[in-house]
């Protein structure tokens, strides 16, 4: 039985935005008139080498509990200040899903459509992006940083991006 690992972070649009999770979620915080969340499945929860993971992500509005749509990605992933990913994604809906399919590959291959007008990789009709190749192959602690630059509207980049931070770990158990 696979483990469902939640990450809620609350962002804001200060000049430098950081959002970090260590066991609680950061601190609240608004865009405009908003009070925004960021979500972050991971599963399973505890990520075995060499297998196969899933990433999920969405912005909610809290104060309507509704998705945000139209949102740009910048995925940056990395173990030991090593990055194994950094890739801009869009989600026309708000889901953004990733499938990390382990292979024997020496280099990662992103599938998805690239978007022109957003400058980012958008899911196949299976609403799903997948990466296939060596992604979490070593047990230890990974780093994962969203840099959202565009929500709403697909044309309208953030002034300051919203950044967040989270941490996840692979291990044989």
């Amino acid at each position: 039985m696979s483990a469902l690992f939640i990450l809620t972070a609350l962002i804001s649009t200060t000049d430098s935005l950081f959002a970090q999770h260590h066991g609680a979620p950061p601190p609240m915080a608004t865009l405009g008139d908003r009070n925004i969340s960021m979500d972050l499945l991971i599963e399973p929860m505890n990520i075995i080498p060499g297998k196969d993971a899933q990433l999920t992500m969405h912005l909610t509005d809290e104060n309507t509990g509704q998705k945000i749509q139209h949102v740009t990605y910048r995925l940056t992933i990395a173990k030991d200040d090593q990055v194994k990913l950094s890739e801009f994604f869009h989600s026309h809906t708000g889901d953004l899903n990733i499938v990390a399919r382990n292979s024997n590959s020496s280099h990662l291959t992103v599938g998805g459509t690239f978007d022109v007008l957003t400058n980012a990789i958008v899911p196949d009709p299976a609403a799903k992006i997948v990466i296939n190749g060596p992604l979490f192959t070593e047990v230890g602690k990974y780093n994962i940083d969203a840099e959202v630059t565009t929500i709403d509207n697909d044309k309208t980049d953030l002034p300051t991006p919203l950044v967040y931070h989270f941490t996840t770990n692979s291990s044989t158990m």
